[in-house]
């Protein structure tokens, strides 16, 4: 019976054990703005990926190819900005999930 009595005593210790400890961990930040702000980025970049050439659609030959460049360099330019802009809200997000990661304010 005592036996008995110490392993029920012991097992709800064990059990109690975690509930201490999560009432005791800090609240988590709210990090849903930057969550926005990071799914908004990567929605731009795959809306910066393709450029719109629906503007040469109607020219033959040179022309096209003539219309087309400038578009696909400003494409390209857009894109890179838009995967910059990306990488930055996604470190934003993972600083503010984890404020001590390593290269954050903190």
């Amino acid at each position: 019976m005592k036996r008995t009595l110490m392993t029920v005593a012991t097992a709800l210790f064990l059990c109690s054990a975690p509930l201490a400890l999560a009432a005791d961990a800090p609240a988590k930040p709210d990090c849903t703005e930057k969550q926005k702000a990071a799914d908004d980025a990567s929605a731009a970049v795959k809306a910066a990926a393709k450029p719109d050439l629906s503007s040469c659609a109607d020219k033959k030959g040179k022309d096209k190819t003539e219309c087309e460049k400038p578009l696909k360099e400003k494409g390209k330019t857009d894109a890179k900005a838009a995967k910059d802009k990306a990488k930055e809200a996604k470190d934003a997000l993972a600083c503010c999930k984890n404020p001590k990661k390593k290269g954050c304010g903190s």
